[in-house]
């Protein structure tokens, strides 16, 4: 199944919490007599990003025991801790995510991260091996065997950390 691009030109991910707010809402420079509109300014913020690094943000009751997670399964170690309650992680290609504390650790129901592999078989061996376990769904569009989906992009399989959020592992075909 395709995925269909958002109409993302009305709404703005901003203010507090990244709630959706209507265009019309988000501070906009004096444009002046140039013409230009919202849609233009927002093009001109796209293009600005599309070179830059970017680092997810995943959310963690207790850093401590996520820390352990991440080192004892996963094999990663921090390359830096910002505050007291918050580690950053390097992966490859200019890469990397945050993790902080916070209570909202684990309420989402989505994927929030995942890694690109050419061998899933193999790394999830690996991962097994440590203790990870991976999730089977059967959902419309989605069923995994032995933890694993496969469709004409490729093969995903998915786990929770030690925080409950969805991380995911992929192979392209």
């Amino acid at each position: 199944m395709a995925l269909q691009s958002p109409r993302w030109l009305p709404w703005h991910f901003g203010g507090t919490g990244g709630h959706a707010v209507p265009d019309s809402d988000v501070p906009r420079p004096n444009l002046g007599e140039s013409g230009a509109t919202n849609a233009s300014y927002a093009q001109k913020e796209i293009i600005m990003l599309k070179d830059r690094t970017i680092m997810a943000v995943l959310a963690a009751k207790d850093i401590n025991r996520a820390k352990d997670f991440y080192r004892d399964k996963l094999g990663l170690e921090p390359s830096e801790s910002m505050e007291d309650d918050s580690l950053l992680y390097k992966g490859g290609n200019g890469t990397g995510f945050l993790i902080y504390q916070t209570e909202n650790a684990g309420t989402a129901k989505n994927t929030q991260m995942g890694w690109e592999t050419d061998n899933l078989e193999g790394e999830m061996e690996e991962l097994r091996g440590r203790g990870v376990v991976f999730e089977d769904y059967d959902f419309p569009g989605l069923k995994t065997e032995n933890g694993v989906a496969t469709n004409e992009w490729g093969k995903s399989a998915w786990f929770l950390d030690s925080e409950g959020n969805i991380l995911n592992l992929s192979q392209r075909a």
